[in-house]
């Protein structure tokens, strides 16, 4: 399978995650939506768990990919606000990307295969969010826990990834709560 192929199914099963949540998925909505015959779906990710566990993954990549990329992200403290506050945003991509991580972290209450998916990729996330946090306070020196201060904030995104999608706050509100956090750990 080509990477563009690859690309538009997991993109495809975001977005049919995000329009009828994971209790209205349907592999079969993926493969009209990616535009592939349902047969290759099975071929490359096994089954539905394989499937999710892949779309889990690309959603985690693609934010480290948008923060990656991000013009003002030049140092370590600033390039961890931009990984956590790419969470937030108006382009529709970030916001299929933050219902299906929801949708998926809440199936794992009651899924051991996604729960299994879940914390692999919480854990991916939050030693990259460590890493950053580690670097940040070598540069400006301090005693901050790495390990702490990255549980904490990727815990804040959480919680204010599920406020945002209800409406309760802002993509910008939920940006400068996490910049304040950053702000508030000294680094």
């Amino acid at each position: 399978m080509t990477n563009d192929a690859r690309e538009r199914i997991l993109t495809a099963c975001e977005q049919t995650i995000a329009r009828a949540g994971i209790r209205g998925f349907r592999m079969q909505d993926v493969a009209s939506t990616a535009g592939v015959s349902i047969g290759l779906l099975a071929y490359h990710f096994g089954d539905r768990d394989g499937l999710l566990q892949a779309a889990l993954d690309h959603v985690t990549e693609r934010a480290a990919d948008r923060a990656t990329h991000s013009a003002d992200a030049t140092t370590a403290a600033t390039r961890l606000a931009a990984l956590l506050c790419s969470e937030f945003g108006r382009d529709p991509e970030i916001r299929a990307g933050s219902i299906a991580w929801n949708e998926l972290r809440a199936l794992a209450v009651f899924e051991p295969a996604q729960a299994a998916a879940v914390a692999r990729s919480t854990a991916a996330w939050q030693r990259t969010v460590h890493e950053l946090i580690a670097e940040a306070v070598q540069d400006r020196g301090g005693d901050l826990d790495p390990a702490a201060a990255a549980l904490i904030l990727t815990a804040l995104v959480e919680g204010l990834s599920g406020r945002w999608l209800t409406g309760q706050v802002t993509a910008e509100e939920a940006q400068v709560s996490v910049r304040e956090a950053i702000r508030g750990l000294g680094l």
